[in-house]
């Protein structure tokens, strides 16, 4: 049986239970880990004030930390309050102990105030700089940005790169005390984005920088390194959201962050830009249903899928010289007009825009390049591939026409970056997405894998060599459509 992971918290307990080790543990559990905690300060505080703050020696925080190595080590440390620069250096003693193999990812918020009001303790900049360079991930809000580091909070993505420079691993910038998640900004060695929520009314909430920075510790765990700021954001927002419903928490101040779960609504879910890439125009939607969905490589197949009464075909083509590419694409749109089968192009949009194809579906690179206005322009359908919650997030942002989510199953079809997601995590995606947007399963999936992935919702099954690879098409193309009909069965 495999064990529950494991996060620490080191940082200071709040008497009111909003912040602090309190609010890290409700996080840590939320995200299915057992919640640690190394106790740096005691203070008095409630909803309305923080009237008292007892610093632990530092002798008392190396013997929880020693306690916790000896038996409980950590998959994802989150740092708070320090209380002392001692604590410190107790601290940055232990980071430099790590084992570089299997090492926890280490996120520090570094937080100086409670945002009820009252000081935590400031350490000297020397200690400030050895911090950043020592933990993996560091989340300053506007008010710490400023006074931590004299950074200007208005150009958070600017903020992010000079902290790099200073010798941040990864930046997560928030928002002040006072706001809501509106506009965030997340910068890496592999990438950097916008993280942009819904606004919400109301000032916050008591802790919420707290459930951030444990929120992405704990993500870390689970999910990639792109997608743990995403569902960071999400975390916090859900208990944003519950907040401002109405549904308001403890105290006659600033009300403490609900602790609400796994985030799993897509109100939540924010919109990602790497480049600050949005669609313009609304992209068209779907005039009927994905359905099942051949994924192809000539447009000979492409007239076949139309001759079997396929709902959706995709040309992709990847070899292709431009002349060859740009009649296969015009075969195409040719071989299904008139019929009840929908075309998209992967890829070339250009070419799609020009034969007037149905629709086109993008890759996560193509993504980065393709013209969406003009894509959106010209009143073409978009289907975006994706395999995490950033990529999710990052298709949210353009609002495309449909999202694909994969691989469902190991495929050899191409080159994965992603292990299989399977039918449990698929079912969470259609959970969060399906009531916004139609969705398409795809990898590995056969005549007997369908009706499983089916039964999750997702509505859709596109797949590569189920057909073409038949013997006999139209009876796979049958086998498949029964196949689908029964998953559908057992949602009933």
């Amino acid at each position: 049986m495999s064990q529950m992971p494991v996060a620490w918290t080191i940082a200071g307990s709040d008497s009111g239970g909003g912040a602090g080790i309190q609010a890290d543990i409700r996080t840590f559990h939320d995200f299915a880990l057992h919640g640690a905690s190394v106790v740096t300060c005691v203070t008095a505080q409630n909803t309305t004030a923080l009237t008292d703050n007892h610093v632990i020696p530092a002798t008392t925080v190396a013997a929880q930390l020693q306690a916790l190595r000896d038996d409980l080590p950590p998959a994802a440390i989150k740092i708070g309050a320090l209380g002392s620069d001692k604590n410190a250096a107790v601290v940055l003693d232990f980071l430099d102990a790590l084992p570089g193999d299997n090492r926890p990812f280490v996120v520090w918020d570094p937080v100086r105030a409670a945002s009820v009001g009252g000081t935590l303790g400031v350490l000297p900049d020397d200690t400030i700089g050895a911090l950043v360079r020592r933990v993996d991930a560091v989340t300053p809000n506007a008010e710490e940005l400023a006074d931590a580091w004299n950074l200007d909070p208005k150009n958070p993505a600017r903020a992010a790169h000079l902290l790099r420079d200073r010798g941040a691993k990864r930046v997560y910038v928030t928002g002040g005390h006072g706001d809501t998640p509106g506009l965030d900004y997340w910068e890496s060695p592999a990438r950097s984005f916008s993280i942009r929520g819904d606004a919400l009314p109301g000032r916050g909430a008591h802790g919420g920088g707290c459930g951030l920075s444990s929120g992405l510790a704990a993500a870390t765990v689970h999910e990639d390194e792109d997608s743990a700021p995403v569902l960071a954001h999400m975390y916090v927002h859900q208990g944003l959201r519950a907040l401002a419903s109405g549904r308001g928490g403890p105290g006659a101040g600033r009300p403490p962050l609900r602790h609400l779960g796994w985030p799993g609504d897509i109100a939540d879910l924010p919109r990602v830009a790497d480049a600050g890439k949005t669609a313009g125009p609304a992209f068209p939607r779907l005039s009927h249903p994905i359905g099942l969905y051949a994924v192809v490589d000539s447009a000979d197949w492409v007239r076949r899928c139309v001759e079997l009464g396929l709902d959706t075909v995709q040309l992709r083509v990847k070899d292709l010289q431009a002349p060859a590419l740009r009649r296969a694409v015009e075969q195409s749109v040719v071989a299904t007009a008139g019929s009840n089968t929908r075309l998209f192009v992967n890829d070339f949009w250009r070419e799609a825009i020009d034969a007037g194809a149905y629709g086109v579906h993008l890759g996560q690179e193509d993504l980065t390049d393709a013209d969406l206005p003009a894509i959106a322009g010209a009143g073409i359908r978009l289907g975006v591939s994706t395999h995490s919650y950033y990529e999710i997030a990052r298709a949210h942002a353009v609002a495309p026409s449909y999202v694909a989510i994969g691989p469902i199953y190991a495929t050899t079809t191409k080159p994965m970056k992603f292990a299989p997601q399977g039918v449990p995590r698929l079912k969470r995606w259609v959970d969060l997405l399906g009531d916004r947007y139609p969705l398409s399963a795809i990898g590995g999936v056969d005549v007997e894998r369908a009706p499983g992935v089916m039964a999750t919702g997702v509505g859709s099954i596109a797949v590569v060599r189920a057909i073409t690879e038949s013997a006999h098409p139209a009876r796979a193309v049958a086998d498949l459509r029964a196949a689908m009909q029964r998953g559908h069965a057992r949602m009933r």
